[in-house]
C-alpha cells in the first residue's frame, strides 16, 4: 500500500505539469507509468484521437489500439526495451489514426525521470504531430526522402540486408498533360495505397519527388522483390491502365552509403523506363559506369564543338561504279576522338549529338567540310560527288536549306556535287513535309539518298511515296550472299524494283571477292565496302583512290583479289586446324585482349570445366574467377612476347602449372595462359 502512494506521490507533480503545459502548446505531454502500463495525457488528445477518458489516464492497451497496424510491432518492441531497462529513452516516428479514420505521422519523444530498483518507473515525454510534417508528403501522407536516408544511415550502421525499391509511374508527364493534374494525382495515390498494401510490417513506403516512390524491402532477397514488384505491377495496370517502372539496388552487397544507394537505384530505374518501361531492372555496377561514360562524353563533346570542333574530323570511303569498279563519288564519315577515352564510335557520340540538339551544329560543320573537300578533287575529277548524311533533327530544322545552300556557295559548288543520305529508320512517314523539302532541294540539284533501304517496315512505301534519287541497301543483305541464294534473290528484286522507278541502288557492306562477283551480276549502280577501301583521312584518300581515278583505272584489281582470297581461304583452314587441336589437349587453353580482358578463345576443356561455352563479349575473370573485376594476382603486366612466363599455383589440394605470354592474334596482342594439372598434391 505504502509502495502505491509513494508512485502516486512521484507521479503527482507530472501529472500536474501537464494540466498546466497541456493547454498552451501544440503537441501532446505524457507521462507513462512504467511499471503499471499507464499512460496519463494532456487533456487535448482526446478531441483528436479516440482513447478512453477514465481518471485522466488509460491503459496501455488502450494506446496501441490508436497506432497504426502497420508500426504497432516497432512500437511495442521500443517499449518493451524501455521497461526491460534497455534503454532510457524513447525516439520514433509512427502513425496513429485519428478519430475519422485517418493516418497520421506522428513523433514520439520520451525520457526515463524515475527509476525504481534501477529500471525505469516513469517516462515524460510528448508526441508531436509538427516535427513530422516538414518529413510528410501532403498528397499521399508518406514520409518523404529526409527519413528515408535517416532510415538507411540506421540501417547501414546495423549492417541489415535488403533491397531498395526506386518506382516510377511511366509517362507521368503525358498522363498529367492529357488528363490533368488531379488524375494524375489521382494515380500517385493509388499507386501508394497498391504499393502501402503488399507491404509486410518491416517494410516502409516513401515519396521521393515527382512520379517517383521508394520501399525499403527489409531482409528481401532478389527473388522476392522481383516478386513484390511483379505484384504492384499487376495491380496497378489493372487498376489504372498505366504502366509502373522500377530499379532495385541491394544493401549491403551493392552499396554502403545512402547517397550512392538513391543515384543507383534511380539509374536502374531509368534503364527500365530506357527499355520498354513496365519492367524492373537490378543494378550492375556496369551499367553505371556506361552511364557516367555517357555523361563524361557528353561533357567532352560540348567542350569540343565550342573550341572549334577540337577531336573532331572526317573520313571519306569511297563508292565505285559496279560495272569497272572506277571510282565516283565518296561518303563523308564524321569520327571524334575524346581526350579522356580516346577514339569514339559513331554508334556512341551520334546519339549524344542527337539527345542534346548539338547534331545541328556538328551537322553544319561537316557540311561545310565535305563540300570544301569535294571541291578539291572535283579539280582531278570534275563529275566527283559527295555524299554526306543527315540526322532527323537535321531534317525537321527549318534553317536545313539555308545551312546547305550557304555551304555550297562557301565550296563554290553546284547542287549536283552532294546527295543528302537520310537513314531509312527515321521518321519518314510524314510524306507531304519531306516532298516539299525534297522537292526544293532537289531545284539546286541536290540528290537524295535513303540509307540502310531494307531494314525498316516501309521501305516499299519509300520508293512509292517519297521523291528520292538513291536507296542503299544494307550490309545486311549483303553478308553470305551466293548466286542463288536467298539475300542474291531480295537484293536482285530490290534493285529491278528501284530501277523501275528510276531509283539508283547502291549496294554497301561489299567486303570480299565472292560478294563483289556476286552484285556484279546483280546489277546494281554503285558499290560501296571494304572491299575497295575503308574510310581514311583525306591526304590517304587522295593517294589511294584520287590519283587511279585520274587515270581511270579501278581503284581493286579484282584479279589479284581472287587471289588474295584464296590464300586468305588457305590461311583460315589451316587456324581452324590448329584450334582443332587444341581442343584434344588435356591442358585449359584460353587468349584474351591484355587491355580489355575479353575473351578472343577457349579450348574445348576449358569450355567444359567453366560450363561457358558462348564467351562472347565475355572477360576472363569472369569466366574462370567468377569474379567482377581483374584478378588480384594478373601479372599481365610481366608478360612478354617470345617468352612464356611461368608459375604454380595452388587449388584445394591440387597444384596448377599456369604459362602465359603475350601473342598476336588476328593483328591484336593478346595474353595466352595455358593451365595444366601439375600431377603434384600439395
Amino acid at each position: 500500500m505504502q509502495r502505491e502512494q509513494d508512485r502516486q506521490a512521484k507521479l503527482r507533480p507530472y501529472v500536474e505539469i501537464l494540466s498546466f503545459w497541456g493547454e498552451s502548446i501544440e503537441d501532446y505531454l505524457f507521462v507513462l507509468d512504467v511499471e503499471q502500463q499507464q499512460f496519463y495525457f494532456s487533456s487535448c488528445i482526446w478531441e483528436k484521437y479516440p482513447l478512453p477518458f477514465l481518471d485522466i489516464s488509460f491503459g496501455m492497451e488502450d494506446w496501441i489500439s490508436v497506432i497504426d497496424v502497420r508500426d504497432r510491432s516497432r512500437v511495442v518492441e521500443k517499449l518493451e526495451e524501455i521497461k526491460n531497462g534497455e534503454t532510457d529513452q524513447i525516439s520514433l516516428e509512427h502513425r496513429m489514426i485519428d478519430r475519422k479514420g485517418v493516418s497520421v505521422w506522428v513523433n514520439c519523444i520520451g525520457k526515463c525521470v524515475s527509476y525504481e530498483e534501477g529500471k525505469p518507473s516513469i517516462i515524460a515525454g510528448s508526441i508531436s504531430e509538427n516535427v513530422v510534417s516538414k518529413k510528410i508528403d501532403q498528397l499521399t501522407g508518406l514520409q518523404n526522402q529526409t527519413v528515408l536516408e535517416k532510415i538507411f544511415q540506421d540501417a547501414f550502421q546495423k549492417n541489415e540486408t535488403g533491397y531498395f525499391l526506386m518506382l516510377g509511374i511511366d509517362d507521368f508527364k503525358n498522363v498529367n498533360d492529357k488528363y490533368g493534374r488531379k488524375y494524375g494525382d489521382e494515380q500517385l495515390k493509388k499507386l501508394a495505397e497498391i504499393i502501402d498494401k503488399n507491404l509486410d510490417y518491416d517494410s516502409q513506403l516513401y515519396r521521393l519527388d515527382g512520379d517517383k516512390f521508394g520501399v525499403n524491402l527489409v531482409g528481401y532477397t532478389k527473388d522476392s522483390a522481383k516478386t513484390f514488384y511483379d505484384r504492384i505491377k499487376t495491380d496497378f495496370s489493372i487498376q489504372t491502365y498505366s504502366t509502373v517502372s522500377a530499379g532495385a539496388v541491394g544493401y549491403p552487397m551493392d552499396v554502403n552509403n545512402y547517397h550512392n544507394l538513391y543515384q543507383y537505384a534511380e539509374d536502374a530505374l531509368n534503364q527500365s523506363k530506357q527499355q520498354g518501361k513496365n519492367k524492373l531492372s537490378f543494378f550492375s555496377i556496369d551499367n553505371y559506369k556506361g552511364h557516367l561514360f555517357f555523361i563524361d562524353l557528353k561533357e567532352e563533346i560540348l567542350e569540343s564543338i565550342k573550341n572549334d570542333f577540337e577531336g573532331f574530323y572526317i573520313y571519306y570511303q569511297p563508292v565505285v561504279k559496279n560495272e569497272d569498279g572506277t571510282l565516283v563519288k565518296s561518303e563523308a564519315l564524321m569520327r571524334w576522338r575524346s581526350k579522356q577515352y580516346g577514339e569514339i564510335s559513331p554508334v556512341v557520340f551520334i546519339p549524344i549529338l542527337e539527345q542534346t540538339g548539338l547534331i545541328l551544329e556538328a551537322g553544319k560543320w561537316i557540311l561545310e567540310q565535305a563540300t570544301k573537300q569535294c571541291c578539291q578533287w572535283r579539280e582531278f575529277l570534275p563529275n566527283f560527288r559527295m555524299n554526306i548524311n543527315l540526322s532527323y533533327i537535321q531534317l525537321k530544322d527549318k534553317k536545313l536549306m539555308e545551312i546547305v545552300f550557304d555551304a555550297l556557295k562557301k565550296a563554290s559548288l553546284p547542287g549536283s556535287a552532294i546527295i543528302l543520305e537520310v537513314t531509312e529508320s527515321i521518321q519518314l512517314q510524314d510524306y507531304s513535309y519531306f516532298n516539299l523539302l525534297f522537292y526544293q532541294l532537289n531545284k539546286k540539284g541536290i540528290q537524295i539518298s535513303i540509307d540502310d533501304f531494307g531494314t525498316g517496315y516501309s521501305s516499299l512505301g519509300y520508293l512509292k511515296e517519297l521523291r528520292v534519287d538513291e536507296i542503299k541497301i544494307d550490309r545486311c543483305f549483303v553478308k553470305s550472299i551466293q548466286e542463288g541464294g536467298y539475300n542474291s534473290h531480295l537484293i536482285k528484286n530490290m534493285i529491278e524494283l528501284a530501277h523501275s522507278v528510276n531509283i539508283r541502288v547502291c549496294v554497301e557492306g561489299v567486303e570480299t571477292i565472292e560478294e563483289r562477283t556476286v552484285l556484279q551480276k546483280l546489277c546494281p549502280d554503285v558499290i560501296q565496302g571494304y572491299y575497295f577501301g575503308k574510310p581514311e583521312t583525306p591526304d590517304v584518300f587522295y593517294e589511294k583512290f584520287i590519283t587511279k581515278a585520274k587515270e581511270g583505272k579501278p581503284i581493286v584489281d579484282d584479279g589479284e583479289r581472287k587471289v588474295v582470297s584464296e590464300k586468305n581461304n588457305l590461311l583460315q583452314k589451316n587456324s581452324q586446324n590448329y584450334l582443332n587441336l587444341l581442343d584434344e589437349l588435356d591442358d585449359i587453353i584460353y587468349v584474351c585482349d591484355v587491355e580489355t580482358y575479353e575473351l578472343y578463345y577457349i579450348n574445348k576443356l576449358g569450355k567444359k570445366l567453366t560450363g561457358v561455352y558462348d564467351y562472347t563479349a565475355k572477360k576472363c575473370y569472369e569466366v574462370f574467377q567468377r569474379e567482377d573485376g581483374s584478378c588480384c594476382d594478373c601479372e599481365r603486366d610481366c608478360l612478354e612476347q617470345g617468352t612464356f612466363h611461368t608459375k604454380i599455383k595452388k587449388e584445394k589440394s591440387v597444384e596448377f602449372l599456369i604459362k602465359e605470354k603475350l601473342i598476336t592474334w588476328n593483328g591484336k596482342l593478346a595474353r595466352l595462359q595455358i593451365v595444366a594439372d601439375n600431377g603434384e598434391k600439395a
